[in-house]
């Protein structure tokens, strides 16, 4: 008696159940990978924001605090800073020629403005296609209760508006569509 021999096997109905959960699972592993590269382009551009944005506050910081401060910024001024209402750059100054920190108000280049992002001579920044720069420059507000600035107030003993200066750089990623994120620091009058 030969015993009868099964050959063993897949079936065609094996086949395509096994074809289509790989498929599932290729399809589920891609999706996972192309969405992290993505993440990580947006990480590249959040960095390059945030040295571009350091550039700027370092060269600002740079300055002295006012057009009427001594050179060395002692003594601070007082009653003779310049007006809120002022700021900007003074009677024609170009970039290069910023002496204070309000010289920069209201400062717009990059992407889409008639000045391309510049370095603190007044050369052109390459390597920063489709960003845009801001800046302003307002005094600290030492009246407005609730907000974080009454924390730096009341910490450093400030007690007058003219004591510092809040510096504001927001930098975006044009093709983002995005206003871009700010970064603020404060400059002590002295």
């Amino acid at each position: 008696m030969n015993p009868i021999r099964r050959h063993e096997g897949l079936t065609l109905i094996e086949m395509v159940i096994t074809i289509v959960i790989l498929s599932i699972a290729i399809v589920a592993i891609s999706s996972i990978i192309s969405s992290g590269i993505g993440r990580s382009a947006d990480t590249t551009l959040e960095l390059r924001s945030a040295a571009l944005a350091q550039s700027y506050l370092d060269e600002i910081l740079g300055k002295r605090f006012d057009e009427h401060s001594a050179p060395r910024g002692i003594p601070p001024c007082r009653s003779n800073c310049t007006l809120a209402g002022s700021f900007g750059p003074d009677g024609g100054e170009t970039r290069a020629q910023f002496d204070d920190v309000d010289d920069y108000d209201g400062l717009d280049e990059g992407e889409g403005q008639v000045t391309p992002l510049q370095d603190a001579d007044g050369n052109t920044r390459t390597g920063y296609d489709n960003f845009r720069v801001r800046v302003s420059v307002r005094y600290m507000n030492t009246g407005v209760s609730g907000e974080e600035e009454n924390l730096a107030v009341a910490a450093n003993d400030l007690d007058d508006d003219e004591d510092a200066k809040l510096i504001t750089v927001t930098v975006n990623f044009v093709s983002s569509g995005d206003d871009g994120v700010s970064y603020s620091a404060y400059k002590a009058n002295f």
